[in-house]
Order: C-alpha cells, then sequence, then structure tokens
C-alpha cells in the first residue's frame, strides 16, 4: 500500500531548507543564534538565545527575521488572534509567523529566550 503524501511537512521541509541559512546570518549579526528543534512536519520550531554581550531586543530581532522571510519567501504573517509575542516557559517570547497567504500551515514557530545582563 502506497503511503499517502504529507503536504505540509514537504512545505515545512522546503520552507526550512530555503530559509535557514538566512535566518541564522541574520540573527547573528543581531546578536543572536538559531537553533532548530522539532519534527518539521507542521511548523519550522526555531529556538533565538542571545549569542553576544548586548544583543538587539527580541521584538527588533523578529522584525529583522520577517523582513528576511518576506524576502525569501515572499509573505511573513502575523495573525492577531496569536497574541504575539507569547510568554512562553524560562522568559521566552514566542512568535508565529506564517509563511502563506493564507492560515494554512507551515508557519515559523519561534522562540527568544531572554537577554541575561550581569551586573
Amino acid at each position: 500500500m502506497k503511503q499517502k503524501k504529507d503536504r505540509n511537512a514537504e512545505l515545512c521541509y522546503t520552507f526550512y531548507h530555503a530559509l535557514i541559512s538566512a535566518l541564522r546570518y541574520k540573527a547573528e549579526s543581531c546578536g543572536y543564534a538559531i537553533a532548530v528543534h522539532g519534527s518539521l512536519k507542521r511548523d519550522i520550531d526555531l529556538v533565538a538565545c542571545p549569542w553576544r554581550e548586548i544583543p538587539i531586543p527580541a521584538e527588533s530581532l523578529i522584525s529583522e527575521l520577517k523582513k528576511v522571510v518576506l524576502a525569501v519567501i515572499g509573505t511573513a504573517r502575523e495573525r492577531e488572534c496569536d497574541n504575539n509575542p507569547e510568554k512562553k516557559p524560562c522568559g521566552r517570547l514566542g512568535w508565529s509567523i506564517y509563511l502563506t497567504p493564507d492560515d494554512n500551515m507551515p508557519y515559523l514557530d519561534i522562540s527568544v529566550m531572554p537577554i541575561v545582563i550581569k551586573e
């Protein structure tokens, strides 16, 4: 029996490969490192971790990453119902950025770790 192709997983994988290098490059220039986690079946889960002494604020990083997504994919939408940013455990802030013109998958699920200032 033939296995049914998972169109969403295929799109996630395609978008991931189209975006990841550019997103990592932009994040590094903003003071962050980006790690990927998850299965790439439903969404593209990313974690941005501060990587230098004084990175830009999380909201500014997301704005810069959305510009990259828009340039590469052509769509970088936030939905009002998603309440971006969402407060997550350990002080993370999370954003959902949709890669299609409708509310279908796939989307980027980006968590940004908090900046810790040394005293």
